[in-house]
């Protein structure tokens, strides 16, 4: 299975018919993602605001939706192990995003002057644990290091270990604990950054 990212705010700008077409199928694709695999409390409407928000990013990685994918991600989902793990091999700049195209995860931030602040970072439950969130936290951390971010801000949950580790794996640090922070469940949060 190969997958390709697409930031989107620069796939909607200049918008055309089309990319107005794709962009709202990618935010349904997104928020159903978003609302099978995350714990974080977040509506449709927020998802539609963030886009247009100035400064805002979303990093969407996909597949090519065609047949064998599909058959890929319900083996992953049966135990089939198709693929282990994912790496940059795996990357297909050729793969275009269109109506068909599956959404494997997505990832969104908003950037002020120096500092990014990554708000969401969600993969499809059955591809979780597989290189996605690395692929795709490498993805920007590279690319927004040339556009002069010095400093990469992020919560996550107490109890996301994986998540932390993640995190500390592409040297983020935790700098602060605030409590209850999560309105769901009132959960601590670890504040996290990387400072380039």
């Amino acid at each position: 299975m190969k997958i390709n990212f697409l930031d989107l705010k620069e796939f909607t700008s200049p918008a055309s018919l089309e990319s107005k077409i794709l962009t709202k199928y990618i935010i349904e694709k997104m928020f159903d993602l978003h609302m099978q695999a995350s714990q974080t409390v977040w509506d449709k409407e927020m998802f539609d605001e963030e886009l247009k928000r100035k400064g805002s990013g979303f990093l969407i990685c996909y597949s090519d939706g065609g047949g064998s994918n599909e058959n890929d991600i319900k083996n992953i989902k049966a135990g089939g192990g198709i693929l282990q793990k994912f790496g940059a091999s795996d990357i297909d700049v050729g793969i275009k995003l269109n109506l068909q195209s599956q959404i494997i995860g997505f990832f969104i931030f908003y950037s002020v002057l120096d500092e990014m602040h990554i708000l969401d970072i969600t993969v499809v439950k059955e591809m979780q644990s597989k290189g996605i969130g690395s692929l795709m936290l490498d993805w920007t951390i590279k690319k927004y290091k040339s556009a002069d971010i010095k400093y990469f801000f992020l919560e996550v949950r107490t109890s996301n270990l994986t998540a932390i580790n993640l995190y500390k794996k592409f040297g983020f640090k935790i700098f602060m604990l605030r409590k209850n922070y999560y309105d769901y469940n009132k959960e601590d949060a670890l504040c996290m950054v990387k400072e380039l």
